[in-house]
């Protein structure tokens, strides 16, 4: 199991950091892969749409709750 991002991280990343954001890519790359497959292949299009929707959440995330 790998180590959870960092609370800084997660803050750089939400603030746009590129360095940020790829971390976050990166830790989640297994997850994308895996969900980007469609009829057990990797689809480009839909990988790069998770990857659009996840970025899209790091902005929205709040940290006020």
């Amino acid at each position: 199991m790998s180590r959870p991002l960092s609370y800084e991280t997660i803050v750089k990343a939400h603030e746009g950091d590129p360095e940020a954001v790829n971390a976050v890519l990166s830790h989640y790359a297994g997850y994308i892969c895996y969900f980007s497959k469609v009829h057990g292949q990797v689809n480009g299009e839909v990988e790069d749409y998770v990857k659009q929707q996840l970025i899209a959440a790091l902005f929205k995330f709040r940290f006020d709750r």
